[in-house]
């Protein structure tokens, strides 16, 4: 397992393998030297599991060229750490995701409002803006048009609701665990990590499904799916290196336990 940060998470699965007596290497990701051309015969199946995801897609990208297997794979996390790659491809498939516009550093064309404005890639609900007119969104822009150019791409997308989403966790094509995230007071940003309140919610069969389907056409192995409730279920974002020590606490599902009988499957392949 390679990590950069041994969250409460990443200490349950070494905890899991270690309590089943299987041998793991966990590698800290900050202490790693890799020589591009070296050997890499040290590394066998590796579970993914780094807060940064920017490294985290680095590292496997290489190993997965030098032959060696991830969890999850590196383009498939690339691939979903991208929110417009993700919702692009996904509403291509026929599955229903948020509504929403790439921004660039121009105003669009059409928008309608309350609005949040989002990076392109993220998580935690970082560097996210409520936009609730024309002014704003402009304020927004110019703001933006300051940072580094890579970081300038946008997502702007219909407030739905008061910003109560639902997660579904996946593992091995199976939705195992749901919750349903409501946003501290004064904020619409339900995620756990800033004061999101999450209970367990029972896993609607369509919602599931969708979310196990979203998962397998990204191409990876384990996810967290985020949806909106408006009319429909909507698909909003996938995260493919999932925090999971608030679902458990809502749940009590075996999440480690899950995740670690999946990579000894996926050994066994």
């Amino acid at each position: 397992m390679i990590y950069d940060v041994a969250r409460q998470e990443e200490k349950l699965i070494m905890r899991e393998f270690s309590r089943r007596g299987i041998p793991m290497n966990p590698m800290n990701m900050n202490n790693m030297e890799m020589h591009l051309l070296g050997s890499w015969s040290q590394f066998g199946l590796t579970l993914m599991r780094a807060m940064s995801h920017m490294k985290a897609i680095l590292i496997a990208r290489i190993l997965n060229i030098n032959g060696v297997p991830t969890i999850n794979d590196g383009e498939a996390m690339e691939l979903a750490w991208n929110k417009a790659l993700t919702l692009a491809m996904l509403g291509r498939a026929g599955l229903p995701v948020t509504p929403s516009t790439i921004i660039m550093d121009g105003e669009p064309n059409e928008a309608s409002y309350p609005a949040i404005l989002k990076p392109i890639q993220g998580s935690w609900g970082r560097m996210t803006s409520m936009i609730r007119n024309r002014e704003e969104l402009m304020l927004v822009l110019k703001h933006r048009s300051a940072m580094d150019p890579h970081a300038r791409p946008a997502l702007l997308q219909p407030l739905i609701g008061d910003g109560t989403d639902y997660r579904v966790f996946v593992i091995g094509g199976e939705a195992v665990a749901g919750m349903r995230r409501r946003p501290p007071n004064g904020d619409w940003r339900s995620n756990v990590a800033r004061g999101g309140r999450a209970e367990a919610v029972r896993i609607d069969p369509i919602m599931g499904e969708l979310a196990a389907k979203a998962v397998e056409l990204l191409g990876l192995e384990y996810a967290g799916v985020d949806f909106l409730a408006s009319d429909e279920l909507l698909i909003n974002e996938v995260n493919a290196v999932p925090e999971f020590r608030g679902l458990m606490h809502a749940t009590g599902v075996d999440i480690p336990g899950l995740l670690v009988n999946h990579v000894i499957n996926a050994v066994k392949r």
